[in-house]
């Protein structure tokens, strides 16, 4: 008899060596996202004790959430504020689309503003939310000492203290915080795009503008895209930025989805519920991903 010998083709090769690369990563997807989102949904029919039995109690909790949205309870607040912020996005793409073709031009340290206006984007959220927690002190702070200085205000503001002026805080803090790292990738953009589209341009007779209108935006829609779909990732560090900022207050004013399923489960005990609600978080950013996906694939067709 003769024994029958298998060789695996270049092809085969290198697919299995790719599966066997890949594994580490698949395993740890699996066992600590997709397994840990099947528990998380079968959680939120049941309520668990911190011995880890599980009673199951149907649709309550959904059910408590509904009746919540429909009566403009705190989970309507929680969802709006989580709204507001995601709107973060686009500020700071506005914000850096303008600075990116500011700094696309050539002139002497350039590259050491971009490094400067980048330098947010990697500094801890936790040692930013506290630097500018101090700033915004209402007494003591840099911010208003400023604004009193140059007579914009009579007293200082309560920027953390009152409900509207701590939204408005944690929304410039996070445009700030996120502006250098869209910037970044908004440059690489346009340096992708050829510098004689804008010479025939000029000779056209087209203005600053009309250049940039017609030009630079359409040419960057599938770069912009990807600053919308990879700020969504990036908002969840949200939670370290309320929480050491503001904790939600005063008054759960800027509470948000994040902030709210943790003091939910970890301060109340209630992990059905903080699990139910973080079910919404998960469905609210697939939607939002979605539609940035879908605008995306418009972009490029």
């Amino acid at each position: 008899m003769y024994r029958r010998e298998y060789y695996l083709t270049k092809k085969q090769r290198n697919t299995l060596v790719a599966w066997v690369m890949l594994s580490p990563v698949l395993l740890w997807l699996v066992a600590y996202k997709y397994i840990a989102l099947l528990y998380n949904i079968f959680l939120s029919f049941g309520d668990r004790s911190f011995t880890g039995e599980i009673t199951i109690v149907g649709l309550d909790h959904w059910e408590q959430i509904y009746r919540e949205f429909l009566n403009q309870g705190i989970f309507w607040e929680v969802f709006w504020n989580t709204i507001i912020l995601f709107l973060t996005i686009p500020a700071g793409i506005a914000v850096a689309l303008g600075l990116a073709v500011l700094l696309n031009q050539k002139f002497p340290g350039r590259n050491l503003y971009r490094a400067v206006f980048f330098l947010p984007y990697i500094t801890m959220t936790v040692a930013v939310a506290v630097i500018w927690e101090y700033m915004f002190n209402t007494e003591a702070g840099v911010i208003n000492e400023f604004l009193l200085s140059i007579g914009i205000i009579n007293e200082g503001i309560s920027w953390l203290g009152d409900g509207t002026w701590a939204m408005v805080s944690l929304f410039t803090v996070q445009v700030w915080k996120t502006t250098g790292f869209f910037l970044i990738i908004l440059l690489a953009g346009l340096q992708t795009i050829p510098e004689q589209v804008y010479e025939v341009a000029r000779i056209d007779g087209a203005s600053r503008w009309q250049r940039f209108r017609h030009i630079t935006l359409p040419l960057l829609r599938p770069t912009i895209g990807v600053c919308a779909l990879v700020g969504l990732v990036v908002s969840f560090r949200l939670f370290d930025l309320v929480f050491v900022m503001t904790g939600g207050g005063p008054a759960q004013s800027t509470e948000i989805l994040l902030t709210w399923i943790y003091k939910q489960s970890f301060n109340r005990s209630n992990f059905g519920y903080g699990a139910a609600m973080s079910v919404v978080m998960v469905a609210l950013t697939l939607i939002v991903a979605g539609i940035g996906i879908k605008l995306q694939q418009e972009n490029y067709s």
